[in-house]
This record gives structure tokens, C-alpha cells and sequence, in this order.
């Protein structure tokens, strides 16, 4: 559930390969056409940061293609994995149209298929994602229900009756007994991260400071709705004490998503690791856009807005509070408001 927070930092030091890698120069002609062809399709989903931000022509392209060379050379199915999907926005005043998936989700289904699918055409063993739920992680510090992470998951798996996505989820790899703690837990302590001295950490890393000032901004206007609801005319709550409260949320955010991205590594280590997050693209993780979008474009997900389609097939991510009502119309899907729609121009007389 965590926010799209560019990275913006100095020019990374060269990242190491993975140790698997195969030399280019054992690849032989078939090897390099596929990877071509993998590379082509990948960059119509990547997300890019601007030069001289973005370092993926600098290092990550050699780091991806000697991890998905790595996997042709051993003629092994091709397997991204991508946090994300965790459930919709708990601000469905004004950003999203409910708590179940919508049009965006189904976009973001749609777009990870055809790109699986385009590679499998070129390369028998095939290509598919993973979608690996964080709704776990951090749905009781956003006032999301368990069983609204879960019926989300449910319909999403129902929604993506396709050949190439597989899911995954915190509930399958910690125990559900009580005495094991929560899940959190069981996953701060397996990684030992559960002392992590959060302030000094911050403090100490820019990186995790750039986070931590953009969670703090994602929670206040997420948030919004439960706030309003709690506080009173009469003693409102300040800007200070909501920026306090929303930083101690933040860390616990951090920490528990440290450990998360540990478990996914874990799990998965020889997938080719994937983000809605726009990093800067030197590796090991690589940005994209779940919704169809200029690659320099900032990554929006299907979780935190709504999706104006006009007449000629353009799509709009925006905020439910910003939608023109002039021009669009909800439209309508298994059973639920789905997304928006542009009218019909109205025929002069």
C-alpha cells in the first residue's frame, strides 16, 4: 500500500551482477533474440525517471539481461515478481469508488498479461508474473479490515482468469496461529529487524528519509476520511499533531515493509524484480507502470484513483474528487461502480 516515491539520489555505484549470470558471449544468436525481445516489450511498461536520474541505460540494462539471459540459457520459464495490489485507497471519498477492485485494476491485469504473453510467443518456456499482496503489511495502519484485504484478493484472482499471473500472499508464507504472534511480527523477527532503531535509521539514510517524508504525505490524505470522521468542530485537530501522528505510522510502515522486501527476495530469487515505484532503475529493482502511461510519467496505481476513459480509448488516472461530472459518466461492472466513461456529444439542432 505504500506511495509512488521517486528516487531521486546521486548516481549509484555499479551494482554488482548476480551471481548466476551468464556471459553474453556463451549466449548464442537465439538467446540474444529473445532477450531483444524481452527488453522491447519491458521498456513499454518500464517507468523512467528523467536523465540523468534514471540509470537504467547505465547499469540496470546489463544487471536484466544477465538475469534473464541466466534463465534462457537454463530454458526456465522467465518470472517477474511485483509487490503490489494491496487494496483500495481507505479514502473512498475522494480518491477511490469503493473497497473492491475497479477498471484500474483490471488495466493494470490486462497490461502484466499481454506483456507475459508477448514473450511467451517468442520463448517456449514462457513468462509470467507474479503479483505478491502487501495488503497484509499494512492494512491495520491504514483502518483496513482483514477481510476487506481479502475480499479484494478474492475478486482480483477472479477478475484475472489468465494464463500467465499467479498470486501470492503474507498469509502463505507465516503461520496463523495465535501464538506465533501477527504476521508483522513473525516476519520482523525472522529477518531481525524487529530492534531496528527507526529514528536513527531515518536520521541516517536519505533514502529512507525521502520514504518517510512521502509516506507522511501519502498517510495525511489517505487518511483524511478517518480523521474527519473522529474529530469535531469544536476541537479540531491540528496540522502538527496530524503530521506527528501520521510519522510515528510512517516508520512502523518502513520497518515492516524492510522485512517484506526481504521475504519477497526470499521466496523469489531468481525473478526479475519489478516496482510501482519510480526508482531510478540501476537494479535490482526495476520501476513500472501498472496503467498505461508515459514512461517519465509519475506512476500512479490502480489502488489509489479511478480511470476516466474518453471515446477515442484514452485513459485518465485521476482522483475520484477530481473527475469532471460534465464530461464523464460512471460506468458500470460486476455489480459495482467501475470507472468512468466520457459522454456522447449532445447533437445539435
Amino acid at each position: 500500500m505504500a506511495p509512488n516515491n521517486e528516487r531521486k539520489s546521486k548516481a549509484p555505484a555499479v551494482p554488482e551482477l548476480v551471481s548466476e549470470a551468464v556471459p553474453v558471449a556463451r549466449c548464442n544468436d537465439a538467446s540474444m533474440v529473445i532477450w531483444a525481445r524481452f527488453l522491447a516489450e519491458f521498456q513499454r511498461i518500464q517507468c523512467r525517471l528523467p536523465r540523468p536520474l534514471d540509470r537504467f541505460n547505465d547499469f540496470g540494462k546489463a544487471l536484466l539481461q544477465q538475469r534473464v539471459l541466466s534463465l534462457i540459457d537454463r530454458q526456465q520459464p522467465i518470472t517477474l515478481v511485483l509487490p503490489a495490489l494491496p487494496c483500495k485507497s481507505p479514502n473512498r471519498i475522494d480518491k477511490v469508488l469503493g473497497a473492491m477492485p475497479d477498471r484500474a485494476e483490471e488495466l493494470a491485469l490486462e497490461r502484466l498479461e499481454h506483456f507475459c504473453a508477448a514473450i511467451a510467443g517468442a520463448y517456449a518456456p514462457g513468462c509470467d508474473v507474479v503479483i505478491f499482496s502487501d495488503g497484509l503489511v499494512f492494512n491495520d495502519l491504514l483502518g483496513v479490515s482483514r477481510d476487506e484485504v481479502m475480499a479484494y484478493q478474492a475478486e482480483l484472482q477472479s477478475m484475472a482468469r489468465y494464463k500467465h499471473i499467479r498470486f501470492d500472499g503474507l498469509d502463505q508464507h507465516t503461520s496463523d496461529d495465535p501464538a506465533s504472534g501477527n504476521v508483522n511480527d513473525q516476519l520482523l523477527k525472522r529477518f531481525k529487524l524487529a530492534a531496528v532503531d527507526m529514528d536513527k535509521l531515518i536520521a541516517s539514510d536519505e533514502g529512507h528519509l525521502r520514504t518517510y517524508r512521502s509516506f507522511i504525505k501519502f498517510l495525511q490524505r489517505d487518511l483524511a476520511p478517518q480523521r474527519n470522521k473522529n474529530s469535531s468542530k469544536d476541537a479540531p485537530v491540528s496540522k502538527r499533531s496530524i503530521s506527528k501522528q501520521c510519522g510515528v505510522i510512517a516508520k512502523t510502515m518502513i520497518q515492516r515493509n524492510m522485512a517484506f522486501s526481504l521475504l519477497v527476495d526470499a521466496v523469489y530469487p531468481n525473478a526479475v524484480r519489478v516496482s510501482i515505484h519510480a526508482y531510478n532503475n540501476a537494479g535490482p529493482k526495476f520501476g513500472v507502470h501498472l496503467i498505461p502511461s508515459k514512461a517519465e510519467s509519475k506512476p500512479k496505481t490502480p489502488w489509489h484513483c479511478c480511470i476516466c476513459e474518453d471515446r477515442d480509448g484514452t485513459i485518465h488516472k485521476t482522483e475520484l474528487s477530481d473527475v469532471d461530472h460534465q464530461r464523464y459518466v460512471m460506468s458500470y461492472k460486476r455489480g459495482r461502480a467501475w470507472g468512468f466513461t466520457e459522454r456522447q456529444p449532445v447533437s445539435s439542432l
